[in-house]
Order: structure tokens, then sequence, then C-alpha cells
């Protein structure tokens, strides 16, 4: 009788399926955590170009001598020649526009519960929304920013929990892009 040593090459069937399962579970829970990665990335990006424009638009008014008005719509930040309040019946010239890709907004008026837009100070109340308002002006100043003294805007990814924005209170001269992480919002 021949002792022949068989062995075996290459894995069993349950083996396999037992490695590949445990892939997908890693691979699925990988996708999950880089889809939010780039959700919050998208956000932050936003809140400072945002920020930027509004900045831009603001230098735009003192150098050019002239009021801007600004009027947001969903996904829309619009800037007009002249005042807010102007009655004309002409139509007002735009002078530049900022858009959000889909499916951020610049209103997140459905979440306005509990302490989403609760702006962590007194300076910001809820009636200062940016979006809310019929207009926001950038007039010239001599040697001042012509940001209004106060206000913000909010921007919300889809219909998630990702909030971004801009904020200006009085105390401070400058936009301030800020995000909501976790239960509070925080500057960039």
């Amino acid at each position: 009788m021949l002792n022949v040593d068989i062995k075996k090459k290459g894995y069993t069937l349950v083996e396999v399926l037992v490695v590949m399962s445990i892939l997908g579970i890693l691979s699925a829970m990988g996708a999950a955590s880089l889809r939010n990665a780039v959700i919050n990335n998208r956000v932050r990006g936003y809140a400072e170009n945002t920020a930027a424009f509004l900045e831009r638009i603001a230098n735009d008014a003192n150098r050019m001598s002239k009021t801007l008005c600004l009027k947001a719509d969903q996904d829309t930040l619009k800037v007009y020649e002249g005042e807010c309040s102007s009655s004309s019946s002409t139509t007002p010239t735009l002078y530049d526009r900022y858009e959000l890709e889909s499916p951020a907004t610049f209103n997140c008026s459905g979440s306005y519960k509990g302490d989403i837009l609760d702006l962590d100070d007194d300076d910001c109340a809820l009636t200062d929304d940016w979006t809310r308002a019929s207009g926001v002006e950038f007039k010239p100043r001599i040697g001042l920013s012509t940001l209004p003294n106060k206000g913000f805007l909010c921007i919300q990814y889809g219909t998630s929990h990702n909030f971004a924005g801009v904020k200006k209170t009085p105390s401070k001269n400058q936009l301030v892009p800020i995000w909501h992480v976790g239960s509070g919002w925080q500057k960039l």
C-alpha cells in the first residue's frame, strides 16, 4: 500500500463566503463614512465660499461707491445695483449671483426646532435671517466695511442635519463662516 500524502490546494466554499461577507460589511461601513466625509466637506466649502462671495460684494460696494442689494432665493444669492427698498418701475440691474449645487439650499426654515439655529450668541436672532428678509443692503462707508450690522445665512444640505452658514455680528466687522457639528455651531 502506498502512503501518499495528498494535500488540499485552495479554500473551501465556506471559507470563501465568510471572507467575502466580512469584506462586504467592512466596505459598507467605509462607504457610509466616506459619504459623510464628502457631505461635511461640501457643507464647509459652501460656508467658506458664501462668506468669500459676500466679502467680495462688500468690497465692490465700497470700491464703486454704490449700494448693492442682496436677495436670497432657495439656492441662489442675487446681488442687484441700488437700494433694496427702491420702488422704481424698472427692473433692477443684476450685478452678480452665487448658486449652490443641488441639494443644498439657503433656507433652513424647516430646521428651526430645538437648538439647530441657536447661533450660540444673542447678537443674531431668527429675525436676522437674510433669506427671510426682503433684501440686505451693502452701503458704501468711508473706512468701514459695507457689511450690514448683523444677520446670517443658513445653508442646509438636502434633508440631512448638515448645516453651514455665514454670520455677521455687531461686535465683529467681518463675516464668519460657521457649521453645525453635533450639538452646536463652530467657526471654520
